[in-house]
């Protein structure tokens, strides 16, 4: 992970296998946490059955969110301004009955297991003051202060603290004498001096006891037990000044009060919240001047903290920006503001389901002085009358409920969609939703340089007819691709190269410095329909397309169905369900998983059925152009096939997907086939699930690099990421090392290194810290210059790239574009070619002329004295041919300058490729080939079945199917360059695919007119 955060999520969800190992996650980074929903295929919800509680004034909505009338029942809250002390006079913990201390806890968090600890403990948010305050003798003079005191403390090191702090006039906040983390029992002695002018109001000495613990992990959550924060007694405080008699007080709690101490409470960071018009951006493909929401401090919305100016992004009304440095509170405290809308009441009937939109502008700075400033959202709901049976609930008692995730990111606007059906509260009729800001500093680090962000506006809020439960996972929470648990390949070993099922994200906490992939994946199912309860447990159904090799050693069923339990024994998250399977004799290296979870409810006999993916289609089906969702498909790696001369081969390329479900994927897909071959055949596909969560599960995540060793070639591929690309070995923060990984890998020598993406450069150079830098120093050989290129080339977000004559690498692409437009404008790195790399393109001026510009479109590198690395400073999805040039080859430019980056890595002829012998049982070719007018496509088969054969072009539409019926043999279908309608298609690159029952083959073919 990054030194330097420009993104993150906080994730919440059960970890490990047994009620007692449930936690919750440390916040995380993150792009923008996928959630994926599930439902009923089969409901189809006409529009009229929508109701709009919540929209814009002319909706007829009852309620309105978009602030052009003014707040419209809308409050705010700072969450920062304590209400409520957790010091008491107690001898909870203590060794002698009777003996009591000052106690900083709750008697009412449960035990979280009743065998190890008691019930009691600290919780999250806590910011509690314990004050000693003295007036002086003489005010004139300075006054030294001795502090002593027993102190036991039990905290989570590193993130929660006790703190003995004093008050100066003139400062804001408290000063921290001195801090203590973790667990342990100290004598206090602690001495400090006030000058006259320090001293408070001008005549007094204030001293505070300060509990402070952030958003997670402490008894509240069980995710770190204790007997509470902490426990003093005996404090003696001394206060001397020349020429008068020592002052002092002793108190020992034992009268049951807290002597000369009492409990205060400290000031909040303030309520910035406010209705802004004409507010600007730096979005160039959107913008919004009518009137929003923002927490911007100016100086004036809250009188006192005298305005937070800008550093860099100083676009905000005045350059004032949000408050990045406590506010009112003062240096050490954090922004948290709440907007609340009001209380919207959901009308009776059947509309159960609930959407919760809104527009928002967010953006986060980049570097290391940018704070962490994160957009927050949740929706509570109350069953007021009691009518689904669990008594009736009153609103405001009920917690706001989310996706356990912080957002930024941008800058850019975008419309937030999202079903909260399984948020709800079964047979609600009161709703409210709430928007934030959160200013993290004190998890990352600390910094000045912020932003005007975020902005709300246009919400909506609808209910709809709902049937069946309501489904919802994280991706981090779903089964990531995997290699052997024993990180290395053993060719005389197969028995031992078992593939863990596990789910993508680490569960290690940060202080123990691994990386703990979960082994159980997560599901959130819940019943809003009122009266609605489960038939029987929720459940994972799998199918494996089973690598034959390994079949001697495979123990577990190739599919099959396993119930899900509750996690944590119900009792971390209701409707959370925990999933798992097998962790040896079930996957191995070459099988490729497909799975789905199905569960159900029933209202009185009426019984629904829910899938997660809601839409099935391809569950099952293998080979080809892939149609399942790919969240939902497990690649265990290498793929090990028997070479048929006794001995075993590995297809020689690894494409790594670093940035899955953001986009891309079907581009990377088509343009592999277009250019080499199939997915299991030629090359191997690892998916990073939700990258840019930071979770510990990119390559580096998985292996350290001998289970890579068989690869002779890696494709890599980050999209438009910013940040949390290759991961640095920091554990403290994502869990893998991705660096490491690939440097070893390269270790091996006469290895081939494609690299891609937006800003993968920028975010190793300025995120990933001396490893990143050394990163794109040696291995990549390219020098960083500016994260966002356009302005270096007169403002083209789409510039022409020529590859530059006599190049080693790019020989039949000769133009194409590096396409960077609307409606999400994109950034691309700014980089050059460092001594002894070579510049394979550049950039052209908006004319189309070269020579103009120094920056490297594509760069070679011979790292290492064999490894060759080409690198994109922006992703391969990202190319496109010129609207008004003709192609340079009879395919997509995209796909030319990837079939020639392979070629140059030495590969030609996919069947070569392979290094597996033709399977003499399924085969399938077409002769001639390039052709015109037809082509014929002969194929063989093992046994009489039905056979498919179907011709697609490289967008991967079909366009005709040949054969679609039962053969008893061999035989060929011809092809005439028709549609399905009888119409003649254009020259180009077309792909048959051949299907009998699972086994498939795909193979390219070129008209040419």
């Amino acid at each position: 992970m990054k030194t330097h955060i420009l993104i993150a999520v906080v994730a919440l969800g059960l970890l490990g296998n047994t009620p007692s190992s449930a936690a919750v996650e440390r916040p995380l980074p993150t792009r923008e946490g996928r959630v994926i929903h599930g439902g009923n295929a089969a409901l189809n919800k006409a529009a009229g059955d929508t109701i709009d509680l919540m929209g814009p004034a002319g909706s007829g909505a009852p309620f309105l969110g978009d602030f052009e009338a003014g707040w419209n029942g809308w409050t705010s809250i700072d969450l920062t301004q304590p209400t409520i002390s957790h010091w008491q006079v107690s001898d909870y913990n203590q060794a002698a009955v009777g003996n009591l201390a000052a106690w900083c806890g709750d008697l009412g968090f449960a035990s979280c297991n009743d065998s190890l600890e008691a019930a009691g403990g600290y919780g999250n948010s806590w910011y509690d003051l314990l004050a000693y305050r003295l007036s002086v003798p003489d005010p004139g003079s300075n006054a030294t202060v001795r502090v002593t005191a027993t102190l036991q403390y039990d905290v989570e090191p590193g993130y929660d603290y006790v703190d003995l702090s004093n008050k100066i006039q003139g400062q804001s906040g408290y000063v921290a004498l001195q801090s203590w983390t973790g667990a342990g029992t100290v004598a206090v002695n602690e001495n400090f001096s006030y000058l006259p002018s320090e001293l408070v109001d001008g005549t007094d000495v204030l001293l505070v006891w300060v509990v402070r613990s952030d958003g997670g992990w402490s008894d509240e959550d069980c995710s770190w037990p204790t007997a509470g924060a902490c426990q003093i007694d005996e404090i003696i405080v001394t206060t001397s000044q020349d020429g008068q008699a020592d002052v002092v007080s002793y108190t020992d709690f034992q009268d049951g009060t807290f002597g000369d101490w009492y409990i205060t409470y400290v000031d909040g960071v303030g309520d910035f919240a406010a209705l802004w018009s004409g507010l600007r951006d730096l979005d160039p493909c959107a913008t919004n001047t009518s009137r929003q929401v923002a927490f911007i401090d100016d100086g004036l919305v809250v009188p006192g903290t005298g305005g937070t100016r800008c550093v860099d992004w100083c676009y905000g009304p005045g350059g004032y920006i949000v408050n990045n440095d406590g506010g009112l509170a003062g240096i050490g405290s954090h922004l948290e503001n709440d907007i609340r809308s009001p209380v919207m009441s959901r009308p009776g009937g059947a509309a159960e389901g609930c959407r919760f939109d809104f527009d928002v502008y967010a953006h986060m700075g980049a570097g290391p002085r940018a704070p962490a400033q994160f957009f927050v959202w949740g929706i509570r709901s109350a069953d007021t009358d009691g009518s689904a049976g669990n008594g009736v609930q009153i609103l405001s008692e009920q917690e706001f409920r989310d996706r356990g995730f912080w957002y930024s990111g941008g800058p850019w606007y975008r419309r937030f969609e999202q079903d909260v059906t399984d948020l709800m509260n079964p047979g609600y009729d009161e709703i409210q939703v709430r928007l934030g800001v959160l200013e993290a500093n004190w998890w990352w680090e600390e910094g000045d340089n912020g932003t005007p962000a975020p902005y709300f506006d246009n919400v909506s809020v609808k209910v709809f007819p709902l049937s069946g439960p309501a489904m919802t996972a994280r991706e981090v929470d779903l089964a990531q691709d995997n290699f052997p648990a024993v990180d290395a390949i053993d060719f005389g070993d197969l028995g031992s190269l078992s593939v863990r099922f596990d789910m993508a994200r680490n569960i290690a906490p940060a202080g123990d410095l691994h990386n703990d992939p979960g082994d159980s994946l997560l599901v959130n199912v819940a019943v809003p329909r009122s009266g609605a309860v489960l038939v029987g447990s929720p459940a994972l159904h799998y199918v494996i397309d089973a690598n034959p090799v390994f079949d001697p050693y495979r123990t577990a069923p190739v599919s099959g169905v396993m119930p899900g339990r509750m996690a944590g024994g119900g009792g971390l998250e209701p409707g959370l369900w925990a999933f798992d399977l097998p962790d040896t004799g079930l996957l191995f290296p070459g099988d490729v998983m497909h799975y789905y979870f199905r569960a159900g409810d029933d209202v009185g006999g009426d019984i629904q059925w829910s899938t997660l993916p809601a839409d099935l289609t391809g569950y099952g089906e293998f080979g080809g152009l892939i149609t399942y969702s790919s969240s939902f498909i497990v690649h265990a790696l290498p793929t090990i096939r028997d070479d048929g001369l006794g001995g075993y081969t590995v297809p020689p390329v690894l494409l790594w997907n670093d940035f899955a479900d953001g986009g891309g994927e079907d581009e990377w897909n088509r343009a592999l086939l277009t250019a080499y071959s199939t997915p299991g055949e030629t090359h191997d596909i690892y998916y990073t699930n939700d990258p840019g969560s930071g979770v510990g599960n990119g390559l580096g995540g998985r292996t350290a690099g001998p289970a890579l060793d068989h690869y002779t070639t890696l494709l890599y591929t980050a999209g438009d990421l910013g940040n949390l690309t290759l991961s640095n070995g920091d554990l403290a923060f994502d869990a893998g090392d991705d660096i490491g990984t690939l440097q070893n890998w390269l270790a091996g020598g006469n290895r081939n290194l494609l690299l891609t993406g937006d800003n993968l450069v920028s975010d190793l150079v300025v995120n990933a810290g001396a490893a990143g830098q050394d990163f794109a120093a040696t291995v990549m050989g390219v020098a960083w210059v500016a994260t966002d290129l356009r302005p270096l080339l007169g403002n083209q977000s789409s510039p022409l790239v020529a590859a530059i004559p006599g190049n080693p690498v790019i020989a039949n692409a000769g133009q194409w574009l590096a396409y960077g437009r609307c409606p999400g404008l994109g950034t691309l790195d700014a980089v050059t070619a460092r001594t002894g790399a070579v510049r394979l393109a550049e950039f052209t001026d908006s004319s189309g002329n070269v020579g103009v510009y120094p920056y490297a479109a594509a760069t070679y590198n011979l790292y290492g004295g064999s490894n060759r690395v080409v690198i994109l400073p922006y992703d391969l999805m990202n190319i496109y041919t010129p609207p008004n040039g003709k192609a340079t080859a009879p395919m997509p430019a995209r796909n030319m300058v990837l079939a020639d980056i392979l070629a140059y890595f030495g590969y030609f002829d996919p069947v070569l490729l392979s290094g597996t012998p033709p399977r003499a049982q399924f085969e399938v070719s077409n002769y001639p080939n390039p052709f015109n007018p037809s082509t014929r496509i002969a194929y063989e088969i093992k046994a009489p079945g039905h056979l498919s054969l179907k011709v697609f072009n490289v967008r991967g539409e079909l366009v005709k199917v040949l054969v679609d019926r039962q053969v008893s043999g061999g035989g060929f279908a011809e092809w005439d360059g028709t549609n399905a309608q009888g119409g003649a298609v254009s020259s180009g690159v077309y792909l048959y695919e051949a299907r009998m029952g699972e086994e498939a083959r795909v193979a390219k073919m070129v008209l040419l007119k």
